[in-house]
């Protein structure tokens, strides 16, 4: 079980690190610079104690419930392209209510400029459906499979 938190952990980890990278390269900021070496540094020193629980004890290694680790990596992702995907929501419907992005037509009518939804946003709206759908049912059938026979 403890190689199984460890494993966890470093997934976690490589999550954070991922997200620190991307946010320095968007905002150039020494917080996530320092955030980004952090990770690098408990990545490291987690990946060096499980090779060395493997070499000491390769049992250990064949233990592992790899089920548990993807349910739980899966609900991670699953919460992760959620908040994407509400948050790109908040920000279209924000942007509907401001004046700079609509138009009144000669009935009065609102009509929306393009303007109203950047590309960047759609493209990751379209990009992370699909991967949502897939992450959540995988999610999703063993949370079922888990309540109904009580096994990962």
């Amino acid at each position: 079980m403890l190689i199984t938190i460890i494993i966890l952990t470093l997934a976690f980890s490589f999550a954070i690190q991922i997200l620190a990278i991307i946010l320095y390269l968007l905002n150039k900021n020494d917080t996530h610079y320092r955030i980004f070496l952090g990770t690098f540094l408990s990545n490291t020193i987690l990946m060096v104690l499980v090779s060395i629980i493997a070499f000491r004890n390769p049992a250990v290694i064949s233990n592992i419930n790899i089920g548990l680790i993807f349910w739980v990596i899966s609900g991670f992702l699953n919460i992760i392209l959620i908040s994407i995907q509400v948050t790109i929501i908040i920000k279209i419907l924000k942007r509907s209510k401001d004046p700079a992005y609509y138009d009144l037509n000669f009935f009065g009518k609102k009509v929306y400029k393009p303007e109203l939804v950047p590309k960047s946003e759609l493209a990751a709206m379209f990009i992370s459906m699909p991967l949502f759908l897939l992450v959540g049912s995988y999610f999703t059938a063993r949370l079922i499979n888990l309540i109904r026979f009580g096994n990962l």
